[in-house]
């Protein structure tokens, strides 16, 4: 009885132990000196991401909801808009398609980007959650958690920096 009893607890207790990749999360926030509108025109319009994002070299699109960015690095990332709203200036998004791990080290990406006036300026938020790119229990490094965080983290940072640029303000 003492043995069932064991291997009973031992089934249970083994599904806790081996469980795939917790979800990750990026929520950064800036106060730009840029007005809404000219930022939510550089956020809605599909391409112009390569105008003030500092890591993008060059966006390809043929549907204003479906953009392939290529990265300073050579790597692509294929996103599509999920969702657009004007009047509350806010862009969900999603990594269509396959992933390139080198520009992100991520298996799957969800986004959403609002922009509301802050006194003569702007505050955008940028919410991103994903898993990284290996989902594994036991993740090499470069695919792990620590590496899509410190990457999308950057790759958010450094967006939002550029929102900032003063081309922007137009």
């Amino acid at each position: 009885m003492k043995l069932i009893y064991a291997l009973l607890l031992s089934a249970i207790a083994m599904p806790a132990i081996a469980h795939g990749p917790t979800p990750q999360k990026t929520d950064q926030t800036a106060t730009l000196k840029a007005a809404p509108d000219a930022v939510w025109k550089q956020l809605s319009e599909p391409c112009a991401i390569k105008n003030w994002h500092p890591d993008v070299a060059d966006c390809q699109s043929t549907d204003p909801k479906k953009r392939t960015l290529t990265l300073k690095n050579g790597s692509k990332i294929a996103e599509e808009v999920d969702e657009i709203l004007p009047i509350e200036m806010t862009i969900s998004y999603r990594i269509g398609g396959e992933i390139d791990i080198k520009a992100l080290p991520v298996s799957s990406l969800t986004g959403r980007i609002k922009v509301k006036a802050n006194g003569a300026g702007s505050e955008v938020a940028w919410l991103a959650r994903y898993y990284r790119a290996d989902t594994t229990n036991e993740p090499p490094k470069g695919l792990d958690d620590e590496s899509a965080l410190k990457a999308v983290n950057a790759y958010v940072k450094a967006g939002l920096s550029g929102l900032d640029k003063p081309e922007v303000k137009k």
